[in-house]
C-alpha cells in the first residue's frame, strides 16, 4: 500500500466519521426538541385544567359570598377584587416567579 492509498483511506474514514457525527447531532437535536415540546404540551394541558378548576371554584365562591352578603353581584365583586389583588402581586413578581423559572427550565431541558 502506497502513500496515495493511505491518504484516500484516511479521507474516506474522515468522511464516514463526519457523516456519523452529523447524524448523531441531528438525532440529539430531535430528541431534545421532542423533550422540550412534550414538556410544553404537558404544561399547557395542566394550565388548561387548572383554569377550568379555578373558574368553577371562583363561580361557586362568588355565589356563596353573594348569598351571605345578600346580593349575588356582591360575591362576584369580592372575588373579582381578590383576583385584581392577585394580578397586581403576580405582575410585581413576574421576573422572579414566572420568567426566570421558565427560562431556566427550558435551558435545563435543552442542555440535558
Amino acid at each position: 500500500m502506497d502513500t496515495t492509498d493511505s491518504i484516500r483511506e484516511l479521507i474516506d474514514r474522515s468522511k464516514d466519521y463526519l457523516d456519523t457525527k452529523i447524524e448523531l447531532t441531528k438525532l440529539k437535536t430531535i430528541g431534545k426538541s421532542a423533550d422540550v415540546l412534550s414538556s410544553v404540551f404537558v404544561m399547557i394541558s395542566m394550565i388548561f385544567v387548572a383554569t377550568l378548576f379555578i373558574t368553577f371554584i371562583s363561580i361557586a365562591l362568588a355565589l356563596l359570598l353573594g348569598k351571605w352578603l345578600g346580593a349575588w353581584y356582591y360575591g362576584f365583586l369580592v372575588v373579582s377584587g381578590i383576583y385584581a389583588l392577585l394580578l397586581l402581586l403576580i405582575y410585581t413578581q413576574r421576573e422572579k416567579w414566572i420568567k426566570t423559572p421558565i427560562a431556566n427550565g427550558l435551558i435545563g431541558k435543552m442542555l440535558k
